[in-house]
């Protein structure tokens, strides 16, 4: 069985064929990482400059050599296995929402708290509790290896909550702060709303972010008192609904925001970074590329993205010591030799190369 690659002449421009690709052109590790390294800045097979070094090539041939590339670099369990990192125990659970052929599905991911790195990801049809469990039930051995499990910071989905509470009872589960501010902030938006919006929306952030439990019960109380006043009764409907929107939010799973309180030394910061986080970055680079229309493609595509996210170096970082380093260099990690052959190189895909040529 051979393959067949159709070659143009550069001197006569004739086109030819010609029998096994072994020797094929498109064979250079450094040619095939710049390649894939160019897709994933531009998230489009269209005008990838790299491929003009070997002539026109089409964007069925670029694809290929995605897939390819993908299916040759290792699990992201291996490399965190061959780096032997020390996770920080605290770990942020969350999803994102890709589509495949318009239908959508859950892309449920671990990332840790501290250097924001990925320490697992599952491919879903739906996020429920039973995909939760299953994924939690993957990443077991990643998560207690080091014997210290300190939190979880998640969003609010109770099928997420009771898998936790299954598989890691005495693990406290925090309710993420910026899913929560991002609810309020869906309900009242920022920009437009009148004094009274802002009003409620500033007494509902003050009351998220509050540093002790009755300052919360204090910022709460002060909405419950409009709700129950006379005044409350002449506001127009939609004003009486976004306050009753925003006292539902802030008692919507009212207790494990509130873990922090009864867990001081574990919980420090009860966000998950969500702005600079593995989350945002997929939901970003996955809605430029509008989705995907193949699953076996999506889950190689993927593969690549948080491939690209690990080895991707914070720039405008509102925590200055990350600027200058990716999510893996961020690890305290017990195979430092082994990263540093990895990032050797001089140019912006040498990880990939390193990676592909079993560094």
């Amino acid at each position: 069985m051979y393959d067949y690659q159709r070659f143009k002449c550069n001197a006569c421009n004739h086109f030819f064929i010609l029998k096994n690709t072994q020797n094929s052109r498109y064979d250079s590790l450094s040619l095939q990482a710049k390649i894939v390294f160019e897709y994933l800045l531009k998230r489009s097979l269209r005008n990838i400059k790299t491929s003009k070094a070997v002539g026109g090539v089409g964007k069925d041939r670029i694809l290929d050599i995605l897939l390819s590339v993908s299916r040759r670099l290792p699990d992201i369990t291996v490399l965190n296995s061959r780096l032997d990192i020390k996770w920080s125990g605290k770990f942020a659970l969350d999803a994102t929402f890709p589509k495949l052929r318009g239908r959508i599905f859950a892309l449920l991911i671990c990332s840790d708290f501290v250097s924001l790195d990925v320490v697992g990801y599952l491919i879903a049809s739906l996020e429920n509790y039973q995909s939760w469990k299953l994924f939690l039930e993957k990443i077991t051995l990643e998560l207690t290896k080091n014997g210290i499990s300190k939190f979880f910071v998640t969003d609010g989905k109770r099928g997420l909550h009771q898998a936790l509470s299954e598989l890691f009872p005495n693990v406290p589960a925090q309710l993420c702060t910026t899913h929560k501010q991002r609810r309020i902030n869906q309900i009242v938006p920022h920009i437009r709303g009148d004094g009274y919006d802002r009003l409620f929306s500033h007494l509902a952030h003050r009351a998220i972010l509050a540093p002790i439990k009755e300052a919360y019960q204090t910022y709460l109380k002060i909405l419950l008192n409009f709700q129950n006043s006379q005044e409350y009764q002449n506001y127009p409907k939609p004003r009486q609904e976004k306050l009753n929107k925003i006292i539902g939010a802030l008692r919507f799973q009212q207790s494990k925001l509130h873990t922090r309180y009864n867990a001081l030394e574990a919980i420090d910061d009860p966000t998950t970074n969500h702005l600079e986080g593995i989350n945002s970055f997929l939901k970003e680079r996955i809605n430029l590329m509008r989705g995907f229309k193949k699953s076996d493609n999506a889950e190689l595509l993927i593969k690549l993205l948080i491939y690209y996210y690990r080895f991707h170096k914070f720039t405008s970082s509102s925590f200055k010591e990350r600027n200058g380093k990716c999510p893996v260099q961020l690890n305290i990690l017990n195979n430092q030799n082994y990263l540093n052959k990895i990032l050797n190189g001089k140019t912006a895909s040498s990880w990939i190369k390193n990676l592909l040529s079993g560094t």
